[in-house]
C-alpha cells in the first residue's frame, strides 16, 4: 500500500495542503503618487479625496502642494480630514459633506 492511503488526511485534499500559500510577513506598501487624481477636476468622486487626503498624511504630497494642484481651500481639506476621519470614503461622498437642508432651518 503507498504512504499517502495510510495517512489521516484523504488523498484528494493533500495537492492544497501542500500548495498552500504563505504569507509575507511584510506590510505591502502602496504606491499614493500613483492613485493621486489630475490636477483641474471639478467633480470630485469620494476615492479622489481619500487619495488627496492620505497622500497629505503620508507625506507623499505636501499640504502647500494639495492646495496648489486641486485649487483647495484650507477649509475644504480640512472637511475632507474630518469627513475621512469619522466615516472613511463613505463620509467624503458629496451628500455627506453638506448638512440638508432640514437641518439648516433650526
Amino acid at each position: 500500500m503507498s504512504g499517502l492511503w495510510q495517512t489521516k488526511t484523504p488523498p484528494v485534499l493533500l495537492p492544497y495542503l501542500v500548495m498552500r500559500r504563505v504569507r509575507s510577513t511584510k506590510p505591502s506598501v502602496i504606491d499614493l503618487a500613483r492613485h493621486l487624481p489630475p490636477t483641474g477636476l471639478t467633480r470630485w468622486r469620494a476615492r479622489e479625496k481619500a487619495a488627496v487626503v492620505l497622500a497629505v498624511r503620508n507625506g507623499t504630497l505636501r499640504i502647500n502642494e494639495a492646495y496648489d494642484r486641486y485649487m483647495l481651500s484650507e477649509e475644504e481639506l480640512s472637511r475632507w480630514e474630518v469627513a475621512f476621519d469619522q466615516e472613511g470614503i463613505a463620509g467624503l461622498q458629496a451628500k455627506s459633506l453638506f448638512k440638508p437642508r432640514s437641518e439648516l432651518r433650526h
